[in-house]
């Protein structure tokens, strides 16, 4: 007894025998993960979207507290006609500061404008040096008072960072916590959103706007995307489940692949949520995979049963059992190998993306019972009133698709047509490898990739960083050295040249440190000299000079033994974070740096960004490699032949490594959001390859010629294959319409794998059989898909 024949011994009583109480179990269980799921919310968080293991991160999670972190909000206000000073616009910053000190989960002593007691000027007098901060406590919304703060914003050295370089605009600037100090509870992205949002409907009329900029708004802007993501996924349901009923030509047949589709999708959320996860924002891609995946195999199983009852005329019991033997293992491999694949993208040390790799395994391992057990039982109670009417029907199906059928299997499985088509497979190989070096790492558009070019958030950065020359996209550099370093001439001559060298650099828009304020007052103190802005060598002037800088500005800790370099970057694309990033490490090589100061990576916004990208660049080989030799092991586990394993896994990896080149052609990046995505749809076209090989192995097994094998297998399973395709890959069509960049680029993406693993299996694999084809035919008699000798009696009581 083979393997086969064992294990369905020991599946089909379950199923069939007791099917009534599988039944209702079945159901009990969907209904109580249905529960559950209703339960699920929204998980946004920012520290998930970063690698913490890496050598950046920890340097940034070490002076998180110091220095602050690169969560930030910025609300920009600007004036439309004039300048900031005017008594109207002051107060309405003065009440915007306000507003969002206290949004909740703001670290509330790093909020920084104008008006903030941490924003100081100092001037030379007569007596010595003085200052204060910019908006006195005397403050009071009148002229004179206008014509004071215009003058010391000019002293502070904010114009650039907190007031636009034309001074028509000023900035709010704030740092979120991942716990709200108060309640100390995880912050709610969504609430700081509809606060943020708030915040601009109340100060912006017909003379100021408001530009708000932050990860908590990207966030907040996905989620109220969310109510079109379910449109979008209602849609996709409408739109398959009408191309089922016209494929089945019964509208019970073409519900029930997606019925129990739907249920898979629902036991996915429900174990999500007894997980104890939440559903990330960039996760929600995941449900629509997992439903593809089910559909997939609905879609076989039901096209098997509908032949068994039209071509044999079986009982709808008998045409169950049968296609379930035939089906159930390599369906059930296939799905096991999608799983497996799916969780090695837990490898990659981020978070979200961990989270995104257990979801779909959660989603694939539902579909093992939900197709392999949920539907063959809903099967056997499946009602064909007009026998005789559901034969013609499926007959008239059967030969609209017959003579490509024939054409396919005949010419595709001659050596002419197998050359040919393993030539292009060559060629588009070769374009593939050669685009691949244009392949971006991290982001490779200006503003948020995950939202569209026109989306309100992405032209109020573009706002922000065309008026403000400081703020918008830093990437921070610490400076680790002794205590008391402020104080020590030669190191903080070492800071002033990186500086200066990190400004010249390409990528590089402004740079700031402690020096730039310590300069200005040592200019003051030698009667305003303009000769005078330098380091001061003498150790007491340079301690009077850099005492001026409080530890509140986020440049120095408490005993200057840490300094922090702010680095202005120019935008966020991947190759700017990268020339940067060599031009730090470059420095750092120089052997005449001082031995005492180490200039430590990362931190900043930007500086997350560049641990990310260097995970994901890091990792992305090697997931493939590792998605690749689960497949492999399962394949040949599967079918236990050299020619199996390659006709599945040759048309598959020339798929995935063709999407490389086509994200490189779009100019898509692979970032935290898309690097799941070949590694998921690949579950897509193992499906394919394992359903056309089994069902050709199984012909040639049994004596057939290749022509003849391959032409029975497109009439059993090629046309179901074709069917989804077409169906997954116009559902997907619809998301290319998405206010989300990052959903119309998955779109775009997914509709080019569908397609392409669908061509794969049915051109590529039979052309690559053609030189295998010896290999199956010294197996004969060796049928992978027999079922096990009893067969459990469909009349004895459950």
């Amino acid at each position: 007894m083979s393997m086969t024949q064992r294990i369905l011994r020991i599946v089909e009583p379950v199923i069939f025998g007791a099917r009534w109480i599988t039944l209702a179990v079945l159901i009990a269980i969907t209904a109580f993960l249905g529960w559950q799921a209703s339960q699920l919310q929204p998980n946004a968080g920012w520290l998930k979207m970063v690698p913490q293991e890496h050598p950046y991160m920890e340097t940034f999670l070490e002076y998180y507290d110091e220095f602050g972190g690169a969560n930030t909000v910025l609300v920009a206000l600007k004036n439309k006609d004039g300048d900031i000073y005017q008594p109207e616009f002051m107060e309405d910053l003065r009440k915007l500061t306000d507003e969002v000190f206290f949004i909740p989960g703001v670290q509330r002593e790093r909020v920084t404008s104008i008006f903030t007691p941490n924003i100081l000027y100092v001037e030379v007098q007569p007596t010595g040096l003085s200052g204060s901060t910019v908006v006195p406590a005397d403050y009071a919304p009148t002229p004179e008072m206008m014509d004071k703060l215009r003058s010391n914003v000019s002293k502070a050295n904010v114009i650039g960072r907190l007031v636009s370089n034309d001074q028509s605009a000023a900035m709010v600037v704030a740092e979120l916590l991942e716990r709200d100090p108060v309640t100390n509870e995880k912050i709610d992205y969504n609430e700081v959103g509809d606060k943020l949002e708030a915040i601009r409907t109340k100060f912006e009329d017909e003379n100021t706007t408001v530009h708000i900029i932050g990860f908590a708004k990207v966030v907040d802007d996905m989620t109220d995307a969310a109510t079109e993501v379910v449109g979008f996924f209602a849609l996709t349901l409408i739109l398959t489940g009408i191309l089922l009923w016209l494929y089945t030509g019964s509208f019970m047949l073409g519900m029930l692949p997606l019925v129990c589709s739907i249920a898979a999708v629902i036991w996915e959320m429900g174990l999500l949520n007894l997980a104890g996860f939440g559903l990330d924002p960039f996760a929600i891609l995941v449900p629509f995979l997992v439903l593809a995946v089910s559909v997939s195999h609905g879609v076989q199983y039901v096209n098997a049963w509908a032949s068994e009852i039209a071509d044999a005329g079986h009982t709808a019991y008998r045409a169950s059992l049968n296609t379930f033997r035939r089906l159930a293992i390599p369906g059930t491999i296939a799905l096991i190998t999608d799983v497996a694949g799916f969780l090695t993208i837990y490898l990659i040390d981020i978070d979200v993306i961990r989270e995104m790799s257990l979801n779909a395994a959660f989603g694939i391992a539902a579909i093992i019972i939900t197709n392999k057990a949920l539907m063959p039982v809903l099967l056997t109670v499946a009602n064909v009133r007009d026998r005789e009417a559901f034969q013609r029907k499926h007959a008239r199906r059967e030969a609209l698709g017959d003579r490509l059928w024939r054409f396919i299997a005949a010419t595709f499985t001659k050596r002419p047509a197998a050359v040919v088509t393993l030539l292009v497979c060559a060629l588009i190989l070769g374009w593939s490898v050669w685009k691949y070096d244009d392949l971006t790492v991290g982001s490779a558009q200006e503003g948020v990739p995950e939202l569209r070019p026109d989306s309100r958030f992405n032209q109020d950065a573009r706002l922000i960083a065309e008026n403000f020359s400081l703020g918008v996209d830093q990437f921070n550099v610490i400076a680790e050295t002794v205590p008391d370093a402020c104080i020590k001439y030669d190191l903080m001559a070492e800071l002033d040249r990186f500086a200066w060298h990190m400004k010249n650099e390409t990528g590089v828009r402004e740079t700031m440190t402690l020096l730039d304020l310590s300069k200005l007052a040592y200019a003051g103190l030698s009667e305003g000299r303009l000769n005078a802005q330098v380091v001061p060598r003498n150790r007491y002037a340079l301690a009077q000079a850099t005492a001026l800088v409080p530890t509140t500005s986020g440049m120095l800790n408490d005993d200057c033994s840490a300094l922090n370099v702010f680095l202005f970057t120019t935008d966020h694309k991947a190759a700017t974070i990268k020339e940067i990033v060599a031009a730090v490490k470059a420095y750092k090589a120089e052997e005449n740096s001082t031995p005492d100061i180490e200039f430590k990576l990362a931190s900043g916004n930007v500086g997350v960004m560049a641990a990310t990208n260097e995970v994901v660049e890091a990792k992305e080989v090697e997931i493939v490699l590792w998605v690749y030799a689960v497949v492999l092991t399962f394949l040949w586990l599967s079918f236990r032949t050299f020619s199996g394993v390659i006709c599945v896994a040759l048309p598959l990896s020339l798929v995935s490594i063709s999407a490389y080149g086509v994200m490189a052609t779009l100019g898509i990046g692979m970032k935290v959001a898309t690097l799941p995505v070949i590694a998921l749809a690949v579950g897509i076209g193992v499906d394919y390859g394992i359903y056309i090989y089994a069902t050709l192995a199984e012909g040639l097994r049994r004596g057939m010629s290749l022509e003849e094998a391959y032409y029975r297998t497109l009439q059993k399973t090629g046309k179901a294959v074709v069917f989804t395709g077409v169906a997954l890959g116009l559902g997907v069509a619809t998301w290319l319409f998405s206010k989300l960049q990052f959903q119309a680029d998955m779109g775009l993406m997914l509709v080019y794998m569908f397609t392409a693993n669908m061509f794969g299996a049915i051109l590529v694999l039979p052309a690559l059989a053609h030189f295998f084809a010896g290999e199956e035919t010294r197996h004969q008699g060796q049928d992978i898909t027999s079922g096990a000798s009893d067969e459990p009696d469909e009349r004895k009581p459950s």
